[in-house]
């Protein structure tokens, strides 16, 4: 199958052939014995390679298509200028082809992990969460195809999503290399679960008219997004994560991990700038370009609105944008876990939208199944690594060497 695919086991010399003469002790009655059963648990073999953790980089990239040229720029150009209606068609129907091939493959590779999950050696409790979220999350997307999705639906599929990330993110935690990762998805998911509250607040607040309703609505909608923009912090953090390997010796000291790195650099120096683009785009002189950031970046704005100055709203829907486009763009290590960054970014304004809310649980069950199975993640960091290193093995001489095991112990590779 194509989630069961084993490593190669290392070269055992093979068991000396039976004497012809000897043969299987038999029973009673001269009948051959029973086959000796195995263990259940030693019958499972692990999910060694994963291949379906290939395909979230590109459905990423899709991802980030989807929202740029979709969720951003195609609102942003309508009415900007005399004479670019065609060009913002365009736009639109490119937005519009990204969405629905994001939504395809979303699907797809969503159904994929779910059945990784069934496989795998996460607990039971989180992998019935996987199981109940995930499936819901999909037939939403699936109707929303056909029908707009009722708001009780949105904000369900909302929930599933954020309690799955939340479980995924503190199942992840145990392993170092999975943190940085792990912690901004735990904090998208803190942060879905609490503007979910602040919207429910908002509707409360309109039906009643109450001013004290209102005002917890804005202190609610103000922890979201301080929790929002942290977990855009920590994804920052995440980019510079330390890619050198930790030393084998007894004594060695684990390295310090890098707090800033030239990817997060250039992610925030590209913050900046748009941000400074977008707060000039409201004046009566602005530029087109500056116009277009600020229509653009105010479509990533959370609601209900923070107490929170707009210059930090802008800065960090900015760099949440740029953040996901070096994680899926740079060459990391880890292609993964780069794609579940970029997703879970992505997902982090709008979990209450069908296809926003499949990017998150996409995310939590690539970090999930990623931090359970050292042992065939590990293989295909090395095997990219050696072919980094050395080049494609020539032909007709295949690279013998299996993939070395990697616990959870070697943590800083």
């Amino acid at each position: 199958m194509l989630l069961n695919i084993d490593l190669p086991s290392e070269s055992v010399p093979p068991p000396a052939a039976p004497a012809p003469s000897a043969s299987p002790p038999r029973g009673e009655g001269g009948a051959a014995p029973p086959a000796e059963r195995r263990p259940s648990g030693a019958g499972r073999p692990p999910l060694a390679g994963l291949p379906v953790l290939r395909l979230i980089r590109p459905l990423a990239v899709l991802a980030l298509l989807a929202m740029i040229l979709g969720r951003m720029v195609a609102p942003a150009t309508v009415g900007l200028a005399v004479g670019i209606e065609r060009a913002a068609r365009v736009v639109e129907l490119a937005g519009a082809g990204a969405s629905q091939l994001f939504a395809i493959g979303a699907v797809v590779v969503a159904m994929a992990l779910i059945g990784a999950v069934l496989r795998s050696r996460i607990p039971h409790a989180l992998r019935i969460s996987a199981i109940v979220a995930g499936s819901f999350v999909i037939l939403v997307v699936l109707q929303a195809t056909a029908q707009r999705v009722p708001a009780l639906s949105a904000a369900l599929i909302g929930v599933s999503a954020a309690v799955l990330a939340l479980g995924s993110a503190w199942e992840a935690l145990r392993v170092p290399y999975m943190r940085p990762v792990a912690g901004a998805l735990g904090l998208v998911g803190a942060s879905a679960m609490v503007r979910l509250a602040g919207v429910f607040l908002a509707l409360w607040a309109n039906e009643r008219g109450s001013k004290a309703l209102a005002g917890a609505t804005s202190s609610v909608a103000t922890a979201a997004f301080a929790l929002d923009a942290l977990a855009v912090l920590v994804g920052t953090v995440a980019l510079g994560a330390s890619s050198e390997p930790r030393p084998r010796g007894a004594e060695a000291p684990r390295p310090a991990p890098r707090l800033a790195s030239p990817l997060s650099i250039a992610a925030l120096a590209a913050a900046l700038l748009a941000t400074r683009a977008a707060l000039a785009g409201a004046g009566d002189d602005a530029s087109m370009i500056e116009t277009l950031f600020r229509r653009a970046l105010d479509r990533l704005l959370t609601r209900p609105v923070p107490a929170a100055p707009l210059s930090m709203q802008l800065f960090a829907a900015a760099l949440s944008v740029a953040v996901a486009a070096l994680a899926v763009a740079a060459p990391p290590r880890l292609p993964a876990l780069g794609g579940a960054l970029a997703l879970l970014l992505v997902a982090r304004s709008a979990p209450e939208v069908p296809l926003g809310a499949l990017s998150l649980v996409i995310a939590a069950l690539c970090v999930a199944l990623a931090a359970r199975d050292e042992r065939g993640f590990w293989a295909a960091v090395l095997a990219t690594e050696r072919e980094r290193a050395s080049g494609a093995p020539p032909a007709g001489k295949p690279d013998t060497a299996g993939p070395r095991q990697v616990g959870a112990g070697d943590d800083a590779r």
